[in-house]
């Protein structure tokens, strides 16, 4: 049996990376579009409220800082960092 998941469900002419993230001032991001559905939350056991509260909002701030470039594009820009001397 194949897995829907393998297929793209939102559409082509919608991707990831064109979609903006939204914070919503506590530990949880969210793509803009609303009837997407996607989020992701921050949790950890050993972190702080504030810790967590940061973590969540610099995901959804690199998001939209990196808007418009897929991963490989992504990816090219930290090999090339790297290679370049740049510390992670």
């Amino acid at each position: 049996m194949d897995d829907p998941r393998e297929l793209p469900r939102y559409g082509n002419n919608n991707p990831l990376y064109s979609q903006a993230a939204a914070w919503d001032g506590h530990r949880s991001v969210r793509l803009a579009v609303e009837n997407l559905g996607f989020s992701t939350t921050v949790y950890s056991y050993g972190l702080g409220y504030d810790e967590l509260t940061e973590a969540a909002e610099r995901i959804a701030l690199l998001w939209n800082l990196h808007l418009g470039q897929t991963n490989v594009e992504l990816r090219a820009a930290l090999s090339a960092k790297v290679e370049g001397g740049c510390d992670q």
